[in-house]
Order: C-alpha cells, then structure tokens, then sequence
C-alpha cells in the first residue's frame, strides 16, 4: 500500500485573529459581569477593548487612551463617561473625547482625541462584540428569555483550541459513540443521515439520533436540528417523544491565536424548575464538554482548514463540510460588501 498522500501545503485555516472575523458578532462576557459604571477588561481576536455599562446600556471601546496609550480599563465612570486614570480625559460612549483636564474651556478638544469602539449587544446572558460593522444578526435568543425554560450554562471553557474547530466539533453528529460513550451516544451508529441547506451566513442542519441523558429514562430516538450562525454560533434544538424541547446554544469566542472560550448555554423546557434537576443537567453537559476538549485539545493545529483536499470527508460529514464552505465565504468576503451565494443545498434527507 502507498504512504497517504501529505496534507495539501498551501491548506489555509481560519485562526482566532484572522481579520475577517471582525465584521461578526463574537461572545466576550458575561453580562452578569459588567455590573454598571464598573469599567471590564476583555480582548476579542487579540484586540484589547473595555466594556463599560452606563445607564444600563453596554458600550465597547478601543482598551487604549489616545493621549499616552494607558488602559482606559483602569479608569472610572465619571458623569456617565469614562474616565482616563492617567490624565483625566473622559470620553462618552461613543469613542468622543468630551474633557481634557489640561485644557481650557475656551480650547476646542482636537478631533484626534477620540476613542475606535465596536457594536456592543446583549443576548443570552452575553456581551456581544463586532469590531466592524455585522454582516449577521444573532441567532434567535426567544427560548432562552421565554419564563417556561430553565436555562443555565455548562462552562465557560477556557481552551487552546481554536473557535472555529470547537464549532465544528459541536456540528459533527458522527462522533458520538466514540467520544461520548460514557455520556449519551453509547447506542448511536455514528452513521447520521444529514439534510443540509445554507443560505447567507446560515446553514441548517437536521438529523435523528439515538440519544441518552439524565432527564431520560433511556436512550431514545431524538431529532437533532442546528441552525448555524457565521462565523462561530450553534443553536441546536432536541426534541423526542420522552422530552419537551430542549435548546443548546454553543457560543466560541476567538480570544488571542491559542485562546478560546466556550459558552453551552442551554434552555429546557421539561425540567419543571426543579433545581436538582438543573444541576444534573448542567453536570451531565459539562461532562460532554469536557469529552471534546479531551481529544480536541491534542490536536497539532486546532484550526479549521478552508481546503477541502485537505482532509478525507464522507456522507456523514456534509454539515462540517458546508460549514468549511462557510467560514471560506466569510473569509473571501473580507474587503467585499457582497454576501455569500445562495441558497445552497447541501445534503440528501432521510
């Protein structure tokens, strides 16, 4: 038999901090975390920014005072503007310097004192960032904020692998009686009949699965459902005759090149506001995250490859495959106003 033939030399792979990224939302807090007029640290692509809540709204700004590029995250929230610890400048929501403490008051502020800042929103429980302008909107948040859904969250993760890997192992539906067989995909074949569309920035992915899980009283016949959002947001929606609906988002922020955190948020709707059975849930779930990290984190490179030669694909993988087709627009889009082409079919159903 001959050698397999080497990975394809030229194989480019989306990183953490590939400047494509910018015109995305990306997950950088909880919003818990940025209680008000307390000024937050966070660094998104390895870019540093800090978020500042005042009169209830979050707002991001560029971490760094134009004046002599100390961290404005040391500063304060003076008269609804931050504050610069250094030399006192204050600037407003947006970026606009509004005091210079060493200036007069008759001495306009020059216009080069003003701060770059990022679109900053709210939505399940997270601090959202897009450097540039989105492309996208965030996925649907309505079963997280419906009051009939217990929603909690397994994680945050703090991995070295890449966001664009971690969001491609959660689309993957044929690793689960391999990697999760002490979990929930102990009777699963790992041959899964994928229907996938994309259209825009958004694939679709449907499957049935045997599945496991605390709420169970065994492993049952369940219909998997992911919406996909470019670049790095799951929705996956499991709904079996056992349970009601359950909802797992997974949310992955490129942090630097060798840093991601990983969000499960989830919202189910068949744990009757039982605490109990919101730890048990919570519980099983990180365990799931802590079985792909176990392999994930081992990788060489753990970034996805936008060459498709670069691997071997089967049926099974039409949705990690359209997903590497996806994050390709998303990085030829850099620089173009156009969107991706669409709608595209992708799979065969079952």
């Amino acid at each position: 038999m001959s050698a397999p033939a080497a990975p394809v030399a030229t194989a480019a792979r989306l990183t953490n901090t590939h400047p494509a990224l910018r015109p995305f939302w990306h997950p950088v807090v909880a919003s818990a975390d940025v209680p008000e007029a307390t000024p937050v640290a966070v660094r998104l692509l390895d870019e540093a920014w800090v978020l500042v809540r005042i009169d209830g709204r979050v707002h991001a700004l560029a971490d760094r005072c134009p004046h002599r590029r100390v961290p404005l995250s040391a500063g304060r929230v003076v008269d609804g503007a931050l504050e610069c610890r250094y030399h006192g400048y204050r600037f407003a929501g947006d970026g606009a310097c509004v005091r210079i403490p060493a200036l007069d008051a008759t001495t306009p502020i020059p216009p080069k004192a003003c701060v770059a800042t990022a679109a900053a929103v709210e939505g399940f429980g997270l601090v959202w960032l897009a450097p540039d302008p989105p492309r996208a909107p965030l996925l649907d948040d309505a079963p997280y904020r419906d009051p009939e859904f217990d929603t909690f969250v397994s994680g945050p993760f703090v991995t070295t692998v890449g966001a664009s890997v971690l969001t491609d192992n959660f689309l993957d539906a044929a690793h689960f009686p391999f990697l999760h067989a002490d979990t929930f995909g102990v009777d699963d074949d790992g041959r899964p009949v994928l229907d996938v569309t994309r259209d825009g920035w958004t694939i679709v992915q449907r499957t049935t699965r045997v599945t496991g899980g605390p709420q169970l009283t065994g492993n049952v016949v369940m219909h998997y459902e992911y919406v996909v959002a470019a670049p790095f947001s799951v929705a996956l929606t499991l709904t079996g005759p056992e349970m009601g609906t359950n909802v797992i988002w997974s949310f992955c922020c490129p942090v630097t090149e060798n840093r991601s955190v990983w969000w499960l948020v989830h919202a189910y709707d068949d744990l009757g506001h039982d605490a109990a059975s919101i730890d048990a849930a919570r519980d099983f779930q990180t365990r799931v995250g802590v079985e792909d990290l176990g392999i994930l984190e081992r990788m060489e490179d753990p970034n996805v490859t936008l060459d498709l030669r670069d691997e071997v694909h089967t049926r099974a993988d039409l949705g990690t495959v359209e997903y590497r087709r996806l994050l390709r627009a998303v990085v030829d889009a850099l620089g173009a106003e156009a969107e991706p082409a669409a709608p595209v079919r992708a799979g065969v159903s079952a």
